[in-house]
């Protein structure tokens, strides 16, 4: 009686210690697993905001860049004229102000009457006169500065309201027909069957189809942002 009492002991014991080993290895794996399962969820974690970083880090590479790529309007009074540069008294603020010497090329610089959008010849420019320019950002640190021009208007109105010259980042068609026309420094405009569109210095017809992402053109509006002029640079 006594020997099978000791046998049922050892083998109760013995069922006990299997128990706690097996318990033992599945709380082990167990850990194992939640710890799997965190370094999983931290590396989903990272790579999220990795990925969030990389996409800000681009955005803000792309509006430097857009920054960088956007001319500089001024304008100013005609101080002298050569055959491939002016020098103006300049009177906006978005640039040194006082005079400016302005390096164009007749055969590639836009140089467009500020009302029909026509081309014009500086030759014709006389002392006094007021003109609009759009310069490239980068300026010569010399006196008086030295900048080049992307667009010259000349002919201005007495109000002194003149087209804008914007490069296009989206032509979206809208539920009434007309387009809006967002360019990359932000500005929008209406654009609808009735705008004026105007090549620059070709026959060509030009289509609201023509103006698309990229392109560079002279945009004249009313203070609603409705387009009624629109001359396309090729």
């Amino acid at each position: 009686m006594q020997m099978k009492q000791r046998k049922w002991i050892t083998f109760l014991a013995g069922g006990i210690c299997l128990a706690m080993v097996l318990w033992g290895c599945m709380g082990a794996a167990g850990q194992e697993k939640s710890m799997q399962q965190q370094s999983v969820s931290q590396t989903d974690r990272t790579t999220e905001d990795q990925t969030a970083s990389q996409t800000e880090a681009a955005a803000d590479t792309q509006e430097s860049i857009q920054q960088v790529n956007t001319p500089v309007r001024i304008w100013g009074p005609v101080l002298q004229v050569g055959q491939d540069r002016i020098s103006i008294d300049n009177r906006a603020e978005t640039s040194s102000r006082g005079e400016i010497v302005i390096t164009f090329d007749q055969t590639t610089t836009p140089i467009l009457d500020a009302e029909t959008g026509e081309p014009e010849n500086l030759t014709e420019l006389e002392r006094d006169e007021a003109v609009f320019v759009y310069i490239e950002p980068a300026m010569a640190l010399s006196l008086p500065p030295v900048v080049n021009a992307r667009l010259i208007l000349c002919d201005i109105p007495d109000d002194l309201r003149i087209p804008d010259y914007v490069t296009v980042s989206a032509m979206e068609e809208e539920a009434n027909g007309s387009f809006l026309l967002t360019a990359d420094n932000g500005m929008q405009f209406s654009v609808n069957q009735n705008c004026d569109l105007m090549p620059y210095r070709t026959r060509n017809r030009v289509l609201i189809e023509d103006i698309q992402s990229g392109s560079s053109c002279l945009v004249w509006s009313d203070e609603k942002g409705n387009a009624a002029k629109i001359v396309l640079f090729a």
